[in-house]
Order: C-alpha cells, then structure tokens, then sequence
C-alpha cells in the first residue's frame, strides 16, 4: 500500500505513526491547500515523506500511489472521497464517512463499479476487543441495558467558549460531539447488536446550535441502548451490557477498546484483554493492508455495508437532534 495523505491536522501524526510500522504500507505523498503547506512541508520533513503536494488533483494522478487517505473536514469527505476513486485510487476515509447516508452509499457504488477498496478509518470495527465482546455477549445473558460514553473535553471548547470556532464546533464542517465521539459508540453498539428499531437524539446545543454533548437512545426489542458523548466536560468512558446472567464493561473510550471486565452475577470478576498493538489505529492498518494484499474484496465490502448502516443510524440522529447541518 503506497499512501498518498490528503490533510494536514491532528490525526495525520497518529495516523502516520501508526500505518508505518505495519509490513507493506508507505506513505508517499502529503496534500495541503497551497496556505497550508508550511505545515504539509513540516510533517513531511519529521516523517521522511519525499512529496508535497499543493493540487490534489496532483497527487491523484502520482502514479506512485494506489492509496488515498482522506483525513480533512468531515463536511468534504465525501467530495475528496469521489474525486480519488473516479481517479482510480483506493481511499480510507476517515470518520464520519459523509454527512448523510446517500452519499456513503454512492461512494459504495463507485468503488464497487470501479473495483477498487475503500475503507472508513474506524478503530472500533477491527479492535480484537471488540469483537470479543461481539462474540460473548451470550455469557451475560438476555440483555436489559446498554450504555456507552464518550467524553473528552475538546481542546478547542475554550476557544469556541469565546466564539471562535474552529471545524471541529462548526455547523459548515459537520462538526459536534454527535460526529466526533458519539460514532465510535454507534459504530460499536450497531456492529454488536444490529440496528435499532428507531433512533432519538438529544443534543446539548452551543451557541451557533451545534452539539457540544448529546445522547441518542437505541430502540432494540425488550432494552434501550444510550449512546453519550461530550466534547464540552469529561468524564469516565465506557460501555456497560447489563443481562440477566451479569455485566460486560468496556473501560475507556470507545476509539481504544482497552480492557474488559466481566462479572456473572456476584462471581469474582473476570478481566479480558485481547489487544496486541500499542497504538489503537494498528489494528485497522493491519486489516486493510491484509485485504489490500489478499484482493478480500468481500470483508471490505462487509465493513463497508456496516459502515452504511451507521450513517443511516447517524443521519437519523442528526436529524431528531435538529442539528444545523
């Protein structure tokens, strides 16, 4: 896999830090808009990147790259997304995919037409933690409650305090705590569970109606789902699935999947950890570029229907929310 990177923010380092040490990924480019390209010129210099581009229509005819990463604001994920795959690049976008499920679905169709990969950069999915919990929820029992929290307190939400807002709080970029954070909850309680019968979105709305906090409620059959997440407090971090038989909790936020206590009804409680990495967007690298190598077209696909149904569930939320966008 030879990556060309279309953004420049926080995520590009760790994202970079995380797919170099996977065998068989390189990352070749680094694309910035032209007042950018300091900033582009800087994180190609630390990480030995030999190309910067300012076009990225430049980069996407580089016959040395096979890869997009998409890693800009949530608002043009999916045009930077349509323009690589009509170029004849696989992409992994980064999270939320698109803003509604149309456009994820179109996109879909393209790399499906075009035979090419496309991949949503969701730690969630290809964590070994979580499909643990994935496969034993039975151990616990018929469930009765679901409850998943996401809070961290934005390093940004100062500034926005004061109305300056930057992409993350605002309306124009899909910004808010309901894109950032709460789909990893969603992400992982639809993936464990399937989808809801109905979905309803609470938001906690700042001053340009963005959500600084929110909670949506999961309809399932015999229990509700609460999926929480705050960018404007902090707060423990989690996922608790109550049954009959006992609880499974999942310590820490949803993006890591760090460790698993389980308890069966008073018995001495059990401590799982199936994580190899020491990084959490590892695991998702090592998938892809398994996939990639192994032309497994059909678990890419797989992801990508579940990467759907989570937009569906999304776009869903947003609009219960009444969220500017």
């Amino acid at each position: 896999m030879k990556i060309g990177i279309a953004g420049n923010g926080k995520i590009v380092g760790e994202m970079i830090g995380a797919a170099t040490t996977v065998e068989g990924i390189t990352i070749e480019a680094i694309c910035a808009r032209e007042k950018s390209r300091a900033k582009a010129e800087k994180i190609a210099d630390e990480y030995g990147i030999a190309k910067v581009y300012t076009d990225y229509s430049k980069m996407l005819a580089d016959s040395d790259i096979d890869f997009i990463y998409v890693a800009v604001a949530n608002n043009v994920h999916y045009q930077y997304t349509k323009q690589a795959l009509l170029a004849g690049k696989n992409v992994i976008c980064e999270k939320p995919f698109t803003v509604n499920a149309q456009e994820t679905e179109e996109l879909v169709q393209i790399a499906k037409e075009k035979n090419l990969f496309l991949f949503e950069a969701i730690t969630v999915i290809y964590s070994p933690n979580y499909q643990y919990i994935k496969d034993n929820l039975s151990e616990i029992g018929a469930l009765h409650y679901v409850h998943a929290n996401y809070a961290q307190y934005s390093s940004r939400y100062d500034k926005y305090l004061n109305k300056e807002v930057a992409p993350a709080f605002n309306p124009e970029n899909a910004g808010g705590a309901l894109y950032d954070l709460n789909i990893y909850n969603l992400h992982f309680i639809i993936g464990a569970l399937g989808m809801p019968k109905d979905v309803v979105y609470r938001a906690n709305t700042g001053f340009n109606g963005i959500d600084t906090s929110g909670t949506a409620l999961l309809d399932y059959d015999g229990f509700t789902a609460v999926c929480s997440a705050a960018k404007d407090s902090e707060s423990v971090s989690g996922i608790v699935f109550q049954g009959e038989k006992g609880y499974m909790r999942l310590e820490g936020p949803t993006n890591a999947c760090a460790l698993i206590r389980i308890n069966k009804n008073g018995q001495t409680e059990k401590i799982v950890s199936r994580e190899r990495y020491n990084h959490r967007m590892i695991d998702e690298f090592v998938a892809f570029e398994k996939m990639f190598t192994e032309k497994d077209y059909t678990a890419c696909y797989e992801n990508l229907d579940h990467s759907v149904k989570v937009m569906q569930v999304l776009e869903q939320a947003r609009k219960s929310g009444k969220l500017p966008f």
